[in-house]
């Protein structure tokens, strides 16, 4: 604890806190002095250069940071709007359904019967197909 007597005089002092019985729920509180006790006091001083002073003093500029992409609504909350990619749906994790593999596995057959099947007979196969 330090305390300014008067414009000359600083008084230094150091306690702990003791708690003691009090026959209570709550302890009493006793402050013993402990450690130094150091009373110091100004003889002289001396006006620095107003240069050095002026630094000394100095005060940081504590501008506010416009925050980007941050709006107040109406009740007082805050608005933001963040950016993201796009993204591609054919790459996406998701999860898979038996539908979807079903699909798969018949048009996977489909194009394997296509392959063994020679050139001739697929033209064949189209131009019946299309009268």
């Amino acid at each position: 604890m330090a305390v300014a007597m008067d414009d000359a005089w600083l008084q230094l002092r150091q306690y702990s806190v003791r708690f003691k019985k009090s026959g209570t729920r709550i302890p009493g509180v006793a402050l013993m002095e402990m450690g130094p006790r150091i009373i110091f006091s100004v003889r002289r001083y001396r006006l620095p250069p107003s240069d050095f002073q002026q630094e000394a003093m100095k005060q940081p500029k504590l501008g506010k940071k416009k925050e980007k992409n941050v709006a107040s609504d109406a009740l007082a909350g805050k608005v933001g709007r963040i950016y993201m990619p796009k993204q591609n749906m054919d790459t996406l994790g998701l999860s898979k359904y038996k539908g979807t593999k079903r699909q798969r596995r018949e048009s996977a057959r489909e194009a394997a019967e296509a392959r063994k099947q020679p050139k001739v007979a697929q033209l064949v196969a189209e131009g019946a197909s299309t009268e």
